[in-house]
């Protein structure tokens, strides 16, 4: 089976983890949760690179990375030890396994690309006297009642750019869009929530 990689950094999303607890009564499977070494990927697409860590525990802990260049420090990157074929082998063993999953993203975006009457541009603005200035550079906000539970920002050390992670907490079935659909809910969360914009993409 071929599974779907969602191409996070044309989102302007640095890393993607799907962090998942199989659900199952099959004892059948307890021979794939090894807890070998994590399976590591260097996945090219034209101009892009992405990497995929793949690591099955014998707890039924099924967590998958992925990361663009941009999420490791500067000079430095992941060593692959299997290629993308070799970990949708492994991972297409639990296909139609129901799971329980914590998904995160984070997101580095241009600070003039998120709208003025938004709450972390209203919440970052400077307050200044004549000697002292204070500025709130990061905060998490918590959600209920919506498809993410979690939010939270930061200002990049350059101070033109918001780091904000967010985070969501949901039922899902192993499938060929597993990755996909799971990441789509959280682009679509932070155009909705942060961005206040449920259609147009960010600028560059």
């Amino acid at each position: 089976m071929a599974f779907i990689l969602p191409e996070i950094e044309k989102a302007h999303c640095k890393s993607f983890t799907a962090c998942a607890h199989v659900v199952t009564k099959d004892k059948s499977l307890s021979k794939h949760f090894t807890g070998k070494r994590p399976f590591v990927a260097s996945v090219k697409r034209g101009q892009s690179q992405r990497f995929v860590r793949l690591c099955v525990e014998k707890s039924g802990h099924l967590h998958l990375d992925i990361a663009t260049r941009a999420h490791f420090s500067e000079g430095w990157k992941p060593k692959p030890t299997h290629n993308w074929q070799q970990i949708q082998t492994l991972l297409g063993r639990f296909v139609g396994q129901d799971l329980h999953v914590r998904a995160e993203g984070v997101f580095s975006l241009p600070l003039r690309s998120l709208p003025e009457s938004g709450f972390i541009r209203i919440l970052s603005v400077e307050s200044k006297s004549p000697k002292v200035s204070m500025k709130l550079t990061g905060g998490t906000f918590t959600v209920t009642g919506a498809p993410i539970q979690r939010i939270a920002w930061s200002l990049e050390r350059n101070g033109k750019s918001i780091e904000v992670r967010l985070r969501s907490t949901v039922k899902a079935t192993l499938n060929e869009t597993y990755l996909e659909e799971l990441f789509r809910l959280l682009n679509e969360s932070l155009q909705v929530f942060v961005l206040s914009n449920e259609r147009n993409p960010i600028e560059s």
